[in-house]
């Protein structure tokens, strides 16, 4: 099977290898409260912007389609099913969770979910693509 729209497999460990430093990132500016101060702006006299946000996001993309839409090493109509399924599934569940987060936080809480939520679609994708290819590994007779 010719897959038209996937990048070649060595893009899955440049896209992981991004994901790790963006969210330890991100982990060190939520949790630790690290200043990004190598990234400050002025846009007047009274308010600092900062680009920190605006890179991490940009990483995290970037790096989570990247690991998502790469070539397995062996790219074959077993795998291409499964990236089928496994993309419906995740749709299925990221707006299940975005209905049950939309009646149950409100305000900036809520603003918080809608954030999360632009990667939890790539993120269900990679963790049940992966899952299920692995436990089919394991099944199969060598």
């Amino acid at each position: 099977m010719k897959s038209r729209y996937l990048l070649p497999h060595l893009y899955k460990k440049i896209g992981g290898i991004l994901f790790l430093l963006t969210f330890g990132t991100w982990l060190l500016g939520t949790v630790m409260n690290f200043s990004y101060s190598w990234v400050d702006y002025n846009t007047t006299k009274e308010s600092q912007g900062n680009f920190a946000d605006e890179i991490i996001v940009t990483g995290l993309i970037i790096s989570l389609l990247m690991i998502a839409f790469s070539k397995e090493k062996n790219e074959d109509e077993y795998i291409a099913a499964v990236r089928r399924e496994s993309l419906q599934w995740a749709i299925y569940i990221n707006y299940g969770l975005l209905l049950i987060g939309t009646w149950t936080f409100y305000n900036w809480d809520y603003f918080s979910v809608l954030v999360y939520n632009m990667f939890t679609p790539l993120i269900f994708f990679i963790l049940r693509f992966h899952f299920v290819i692995i436990k089919n590994r394991r099944t199969l007779p060598s």
